[in-house]
């Protein structure tokens, strides 16, 4: 029995030293990196990068200018948009290891960014002739076009179009399907609508934008924006629409981050006349993530002013967030929420005021070289405070509309876009009950001017 015993612990002894020595070698690899960092990875990999960088500040003072923390702490500041600390790290990386691709890779984007172009380029300039596996191969492609984007932002940038369409409105004077309409605040009897009463017809317009940017530093920008539109219908010439739109802003770029405040104002036109003016602001912080996409929040606010109805003028206020993501060649997704409050002017008014909120998606999706395909869809929901004395009833309206669009690059300049939409204002006050569905053929010359 005691042979027997021997015996086996004889089989059994190879292993146990196998498996001492290896815990022996883990024991020496993982020697120089702390607890603190161990969970940090772990972390990270769990996508939890701020908890991760508050586990590696601990050990900061004791383990910079090794590589491996460098790295790590590279990574969990670059994550966590911090976009200065993860590239100093990256450079620390760098100057005791400068084969480390992923570290090479990094900062350059980081710089890229930035829009230091001739450092990134430094960055890169070692790998051009380097044979890459496929993962890095990618990311150094990727790096390269965002180069090339942050090279193209001269510092004086002027866009703008101009664009005209044909086609055709069911509904141009947004108004509900029926000739008459009982509405109790003014009458115990139908009341003819007349010309406000559903009507289509055949439309066409006009319209041109122009966009500057005006570098005034490295992180400050001027910008304006103006655009002007007119519609002409073929028989209803009382209800023809245009409007001019100026904004002027300034925009301030600080790392991934980006802040705007602008002024925006428009003269809303109905048959040539000036029928609302609006004049407000907006306020904006944009962070752009390391995977292109861009998160936006907003406060929004807008006077409107209608010259000839002073009884209903409001002002409105707006917060919102959007968020864009992009993918692929020119794909695009677009979604977001908004809510707020507009409040009438006149005391004696309190019907005109209401809270709204909705949301809105976008998607724009490339068919091919020429082709390319977008949808859009908004609903907004309107509560007014108070009841309607016109209507007896607290007025709600339910806002949707969806468009999508089909476009055609002739040429690099030139577009030609079918569009189609549809918008349903659902409310309880009848009035204001209405379908609208329209289609345009519109051509569309676009240009881009950058100079130093």
């Amino acid at each position: 029995m005691r042979k027997q015993d021997r015996k086996h612990r004889g089989h059994l002894l190879p292993p146990l030293l196998l498996g001492l020595l290896w815990l022996g070698c883990v024991t020496a690899a993982n020697a120089d990196e702390s607890v603190n960092q161990q969970t940090a990875r772990r972390l990270l990999e769990a996508g939890q990068a701020e908890l991760a960088a508050l586990m590696l500040e601990a050990d900061l003072l004791n383990y910079a200018g090794e590589v491996e923390f460098d790295y790590l702490y590279g990574q969990v500041m670059y994550r966590t948009g911090q976009a200065g600390k993860a590239l100093f790290a990256f450079e620390r990386v760098l100057m005791a290891d400068p084969e480390h691709l992923d570290a090479r890779l990094l900062a350059a984007r980081i710089s890229a960014g930035r829009a230091e172009v001739d450092y990134a380029r430094e960055l890169l300039q070692p790998l051009q002739d380097r044979p890459l596996d496929e993962a890095h191969r990618i990311e150094y492609e990727a790096v390269l076009r965002a180069i090339e984007q942050a090279a193209s932002n001269a510092p004086m940038t002027l866009r703008g179009y101009v664009a005209g369409g044909l086609g055709g409105d069911s509904n141009v004077t947004s108004g509900p399907d029926q000739s008459s309409l009982l509405i109790p605040g003014l009458s115990s009897t139908p009341t003819d609508l007349g010309t406000a009463a559903r009507d289509g017809d055949l439309v066409g317009s006009l319209e041109a934008g122009l966009s500057l940017q005006k570098a005034l530093s490295e992180t400050w920008w001027l910008t304006v924006d103006g655009s002007v539109m007119q519609a002409f219908n073929r028989q209803r010439k009382d209800v023809i629409e245009g409007y001019e739109n100026l904004n002027l802003g300034v925009l301030k770029r600080s790392g991934n981050d980006f802040f705007n405040m602008s002024l925006l104002a428009q003269d809303y036109r109905i048959s040539h006349s000036s029928y609302r003016y609006t004049l407000g602001g907006k306020a904006s912080w944009v962070h752009a993530f390391a995977d292109n996409s861009l998160l936006t929040t907003y406060y929004q606010q807008l006077v409107f002013t209608f010259p000839v109805h002073s009884l209903d003028n409001t002002t409105r206020r707006t917060v919102g967030l959007l968020r864009d993501v992009a993918w692929g060649e020119n794909s695009a997704l677009q979604y977001g929420i908004l809510g707020g409050r507009e409040t009438a002017h006149a005391a004696d008014k309190p019907q005109f005021s209401f809270n709204y909120f909705g949301g809105s998606a976008g998607l724009g999706i490339p068919l091919g070289a020429r082709w390319s395909v977008s949808a859009a869809a908004v609903y907004e929901q309107r509560n007014h405070l108070v009841t309607d004395p016109l209507h007896q009833l607290v007025r709600q309206d339910k806002v949707a509309s969806l468009g999508l669009a089909l476009d055609y690059r002739l040429a690099d300049e030139w577009h030609l876009t079918q569009r189609l939409t549809g918008l349903r204002n659902a409310s309880n006050a009848v009035l204001y009950d209405y379908t609208r569905n329209t289609y345009s053929m519109q051509i569309r010359w676009e240009f881009d001017h950058e100079k130093d």
